[in-house]
């Protein structure tokens, strides 16, 4: 009984949890040219430390985060900085991360700020009007990425 406590203990979920999702994508930057970027989310044990990877910072947890916020800042209606990806000016952007898939795009005629379009897995969400900022929160579980929420954004037809 006690090699089965002993056991329990040392194999529970949170001894378990180590998970690598990865993210690759297209960055459509203001000045017409494009750039690839990776942006993924990997959870392991280091050096005998729980490791967070997000892209290509890290740092160390005591457990699995449950939540990892990426600003989308709209600048003069023009353009989109999303810092996580790259460090440019975007007009457009284009993740696959898991099973998810996020595009930032521009949409002609469009009565949004900016006429850009955000679309989570086929839902499509825009930026509110004398508001320039929103986010993607990408929420986590011991065996990875659950879901992508959009916050801040307006969803037409709601």
């Amino acid at each position: 009984m006690r090699v089965w406590l002993i056991a329990l203990l040392l194999f529970s979920t949170h001894a378990l949890a180590q998970f690598d999702v990865t993210g690759s994508g297209i960055a459509y930057l203001r000045d017409g040219s494009q750039q690839t970027f990776d942006f993924g989310f990997t959870y392991t044990r280091k050096d005998g430390r729980n490791v967070f990877i997000v892209g290509r910072q890290s740092v160390n947890v005591p457990s699995v985060p449950q939540l990892y916020s990426v600003a989308l800042v709209l600048h003069q209606e023009q353009f989109v900085w999303a810092t996580d990806f790259i460090n440019d000016p975007l007009i457009g952007f284009e993740l696959a991360i898991g099973e998810h898939r996020i595009k930032l795009f521009q949409e002609e005629d469009l009565n949004a700020p900016g006429s850009f379009v955000i679309d989570i897995d086929g839902v499509r969400h825009h930026f509110v009007r004398d508001r320039n900022i929103g986010q993607l929160d990408f929420n986590l579980n011991e065996q990875g990425l659950e879901s992508v929420t959009p916050r801040g954004f307006l969803r037409p037809g709601r």
